[in-house]
């Protein structure tokens, strides 16, 4: 099934137009002032530090790199004005640590940012110091995470009060008396119909170059998660212009719960669109016109911000039961209940119900993350295609069992999740994902671009899928069988001259190396505990120290 069952997930899900539905009426938003209230409040400007450490000995850093200069739309002339040519990465690394084995570069999947890999990070760089080898890993948050208004929910972590961007963004008060100004419409962002794969991978590229080229393919490792990872893959198969293959700055890749697509769509479907088993994707003709960003048709973009109050609230009020009827037409879209059915149910239980993997039908962001208590739930065929459960008693106050405590343990703490959505100048979700994108990859499926074909006309260089020659961790988890890799596996060459493993076979693991974790769900490799049942961390770090140069560098 490979990575077309997540991304035809993903798209049953997605308005054939992109647009966003309208918004849901938080007029009964959890502490709403009274109507004699007075104005909106004006909470006061608070900042969440770009540098912080989020456990002792390790740092997290958010800075901003600048990419290439993406084209002009050639159907509105219009260009990316030049504060969006950037874009920024959160790095991971030891506290004084300026010496590093090698430095691990992720890349999140769909709807995903820099955020969701936050406690795999955190793990591979906390082993890393325990080994006496430290390494650092950046992640990327794509440049459309810059289109995000992030200053109510920063204002909210810097004080530790969910109100704040509760009320930011659902009930016209201020911040530092800056009102929100609304999300972003497609009309507002026409130059993301050129933010395509030439121009992530540019991006990518430019990250890269940050290191020294001597070391690049002695040290740098790319990893990438769900569809990222096949941005991983086209990475590795393209050729720049100046000539150099993406394979040869690479010591490594790792494959999370994702790979290429064996197949590329035909030129008249990348122009007009396609229509799959799960409804239509649009074509590059329509993206120009008018769906630039994919947008959930059940939920919104303001289920964005919506999940991260509530990972706020999960964090700084577990046992409080509030009453915020957003979260809970949230809540009743997932579990096809009206709003008015949600019972009453603490902070911890409100975000377990949102992202379990038993309650949760979007399987590219469930978790396995315990279970509810307090009432009695009833099954049901959820609009996902899965058997779901749900609350059955809208009287009952339900709470939450977290992952830890559950007989047997379960594989995502809240604490965990919370902190992928919540921790830094950064957040779990990428709120407005360029459609362009995806149609791009899906048409270099196979890897094997002809040089004078019509997707190579349209900057599309994944030219060389059968030289990649970097050694690859892939790791199968919920959405992606180990045998799915088998069509990357055989499209590769061995292990080039040069590295650690030079000549190793596809069919070795030392030349292709797949990790089955089927037990966990889609998302739990990146969120999991670092516990003797979570081989991630620990297959991850053996890799890269496997496949890197001896000795260390200092990191740039």
């Amino acid at each position: 099934m490979r990575d077309t069952f997540v991304l035809c997930v993903a798209l049953a899900l997605v308005a054939c137009d992109g647009s966003t539905p309208a918004s849901t009426d938080a007029g009964a938003d959890a502490g709403e002032p009274p109507a004699d209230a007075g104005p909106p409040r004006d909470w006061p400007f608070a900042e969440v530090p770009a540098r912080t450490e989020p456990e002792p000995g390790i740092e997290r850093e958010v800075l901003l790199v600048d990419g290439v200069a993406a084209p002009a739309s050639p159907t509105t002339g219009a260009a990316t004005p030049a504060g969006y040519d950037r874009f920024p990465i959160v790095r991971f690394r030891a506290v004084g640590a300026p010496d590093v084995r090698a430095i691990v570069i992720a890349m999140p999947g769909l709807f995903g940012g820099a955020g969701s890999y936050e406690p795999l990070a955190r793990h591979l760089v906390r082993r890393s110091i325990a080994a006496g080898e430290p390494i650092e890993v950046w992640v990327i948050d794509r440049r459309s995470n810059l289109l995000e208004d992030l200053r109510g929910l920063d204002a909210a972590e810097a004080m530790r009060d969910a109100d704040v961007a509760r009320g930011y963004y659902f009930r016209g008060e201020t911040v530092g008396g800056v009102a929100f100004d609304g999300f972003v419409e497609q009309e507002d962002v026409p130059y993301m119909s050129e933010w395509g794969l030439a121009v992530h991978l540019g991006d990518l590229r430019a990250l890269i170059d940050r290191v020294p080229r001597v070391a690049q393919q002695a040290r740098v490792f790319l990893m990438g998660h769900s569809l990222g990872a096949s941005m991983t893959e086209a990475f590795a198969a393209w050729r720049f212009a100046d000539g150099a293959r993406g394979a040869e700055l690479l010591a490594g890749m790792i494959l999370v719960d994702g790979a290429m697509r064996a197949e590329a769509v035909t030129e008249e479907e990348y122009r007009d669109g396609t229509m799959g088993p799960f409804g239509p994707a649009a074509g590059l003709t329509t993206i120009r016109a008018a769906s630039r960003y994919l947008a959930l048709p059940l939920l919104g973009i303001e289920v964005y911000p919506r999940a991260e109050i509530a990972a706020m609230d999960a964090i700084y009020d577990p046992a409080a039961v509030n009453v915020d009827r957003g979260r809970a037409e949230v809540l009743g879209a997932l579990m096809s209940l009206p709003a008015r059915r949600i019972p009453p149910m603490t902070n911890a239980a409100a975000f377990g119900w949102a992202f379990d993997d038993g309650s949760n039908g979007l399987s590219f962001a469930a978790v396995s993350m315990g279970q509810p208590v307090g009432g009695p739930v009833e099954e049901y065929a959820s609009l996902f295609g899965a058997t779901l459960v749900r609350p059955s008693d809208s009287s009952a106050t339900y709470a939450w069992i977290d992952a830890p405590d559950t007989d047997p343990p379960e594989r995502t703490p809240i604490a965990n999740l919370a902190a992928s959505w919540i921790d830094g100048r950064t957040n779990f979700a990428e709120w407005y994902f360029p459609q362009r994108l995806t149609l791009d990859l899906s048409a270099v499926g196979g890897l094997d671009v002809p040089e004078d074909g019509w997707a190579a006309a349209e900057g599309l260089r994944a030219f060389d899928g059968a030289l990649v020659d970097a050694p690859v961790l892939a790791v199968a988890a919920a959405l992606v069988p180990p045998e799915a890799y088998d069509p990357s596996r055989a499209r590769m060459a061995p292990v080039g001259e040069g590295r650690p493993r030079a000549g190793a076979s596809r069919a070795s693991p030392e030349g292709f190396a797949v990790l089955d974790v089927t037990d966990q769900t889609h998302i739990d490799p990146l969120t999991a505990t670092d516990d003797a049942a979570n081989p991630v961390p620990a297959a991850v770090l053996e890799f890269v120290y496997a496949n890197a140069a001896s000795g260390a560098i200092t990191a740039p």
